[in-house]
């Protein structure tokens, strides 16, 4: 269904409050609801919205839904043939429209029915009620309806003004006391995306008092929200609102490079690495074990590291060395966590660099001190021993690369040979057996045919 923009409040709207307003004065017994601008105007410029209040037939705003079997003021009519978004818009589409909080700072209640409309959400043709489902009608306070003449001027705006200066009074003590309570209204549709981030890092920061952790309008943004993804750049810039130092090092990396200075789609962003919505941080027990997984995912897929000409037996050869093989024995074991050295020890965390570059921890002239940071005894020919994940060819380690071939010839035909020595053994020591058996069943048989019964028997 396509949404209907109302253009804000003009000069054409506010004559005919003016009309209505006097037709009221001069004639006092036609129904009430033509003393209101309801059908044509915006609500009241000031008014104290309770919508945290428990419903009760004196202190629950006009508007919001009231709580079963609960007498309630009635809601004021949405006017005739005007859809429920475009209803909103009458007033929201005001740029002039704030509101007023506790503490004295100003909130912008304006909402761009244009960017509304690109939105996923425009898209989809939801209404504003789809999200707020504790309003439907307006004002939201409990005040009656009037017209907004009687404060418009008080604000300064006139009958040529195209928008006039509201202010609302907002119950809440801040910005964040606001936010907090709309985190909510996304569960009802993204129930699946709610659970899996009850165990998140946002979470854990949210629930030790830390209200200023991000919610889901942090990251998606409230009316003009669009797809994360679009573009893949825009996920990390989204995490650089918080993490802005992070973000500082991941841009100067060369996986931050790859995505926002060549778009390369196949580069990491955040999520890649910490998770979408169950985000796992390194304060979580299991994470440095884990890393090696998730580095693996594309390190270790041959078709990905052949395509930018990167050693495909990275992710392979990490595993075979000392370091790998301990780290990943742990995390087999119930996701324990291992002291040896994991990727980012090596090459960073966010700040990872390509191995050519001097600012790289493992460029050759910085090894030392990479190796270091876990063996303090480390000289400056320890790294040398290291193969930098290459495995031994006649090329490059012509000596190791012997030594190797040799074990692989050695140790076959040294447990061959065992192999068949233990086998022949086995059938000469079985065959001497059966000969044995064969001999004293023949002199038994021997015995057997000179044994006289008869005399025997006659003794």
């Amino acid at each position: 269904m396509a949404v209907k923009h109302i253009r804000p409040v003009t000069f054409l709207n506010l004559g005919i409050v003016a009309l209505i307003s006097w037709m009221g004065w001069l004639f006092p017994d036609i129904p009430s609801t033509l003393h209101t601008a309801q059908a044509l105007t915006p609500t009241a410029a000031v008014f104290s919205p309770t919508p945290e209040a428990p419903a009760t037939a004196t202190t629950t705003p006009t508007g919001v839904q009231p709580e079963a079997g609960v007498t309630q003021p009635v809601t004021p009519p949405v006017p005739v043939g005007v859809e429920p978004h475009s209803n909103c818009l009458m007033c929201h589409s005001n740029p002039e429209l704030v509101g007023v909080l506790e503490n004295g700072e100003t909130f912008p209640l304006y909402v761009d029915d244009a960017h509304y409309i690109r939105s996923v959400h425009g898209v989809k043709g939801l209404e504003c009620v789809a999200c707020h489902t504790n309003i439907n009608g307006y004002p939201h306070s409990d005040l009656e309806q009037i017209s907004c003449l009687e404060c418009h001027d008080q604000k300064g705006g006139t009958m040529e003004t195209k928008y006039v200066g509201l202010r609302v009074i907002l119950p809440y003590a801040d910005r964040r006391a606001l936010g907090l309570p709309i985190n909510d209204y996304c569960r009802p549709c993204h129930e699946k995306e709610f659970d899996s981030t009850i165990d998140s890092a946002h979470v854990k920061v949210m629930k030790s008092g830390n209200l200023n952790a991000p919610t889901c309008i942090d990251c998606h943004g409230s009316h003009e929200i669009t797809p994360p993804d679009e573009p893949r750049s825009k996920i990390s810039q989204t995490c650089a609102i918080c993490h802005e130092s992070v973000y500082s090092s991941y841009r100067s990396s060369v996986h931050g490079a790859a995505l926002e200075e060549e778009s390369n789609m196949d580069a990491p962003t955040c999520i890649d690495c910490h998770g979408v919505h169950s985000v796992v941080g390194p304060r979580d027990p299991s994470f440095r074990g884990a890393s090696i997984v998730i580095c693996g995912r594309c390190h270790g897929d041959r078709q990905l590291m052949e395509k930018y000409g990167i050693q495909v037996d990275v992710f392979k050869s990490y595993l075979d060395d000392f370091h790998g093989r301990t780290v990943n024995l742990f995390r087999e074991k119930g996701g324990l966590s291992s002291n040896k050295a994991v990727c980012f020890d090596c090459h960073g965390i966010h700040n990872i660099r390509r191995v050519e570059d001097p600012l790289s921890s493992v460029y050759p002239d910085n090894l030392q001190a990479t190796c270091q940071q876990c063996h303090d005894d480390a000289t400056i020919r320890f790294p040398q021993a290291w193969l930098s994940h290459y495995s031994p060819s006649w090329e490059k380690t012509p000596v190791l690369y012997g030594v190797n071939v040799a074990y692989k010839i050695l140790i076959p035909a040294t447990l061959g040979g065992f192999a068949v020595y233990i086998g022949l053994d086995a059938r000469k020591r079985w065959g001497d057996k059966r000969q044995r058996r064969a001999r004293l069943k023949a002199m038994a048989e021997e015995e057997l045919d000179d044994f006289d019964f008869e005399e025997q028997r006659d003794e």
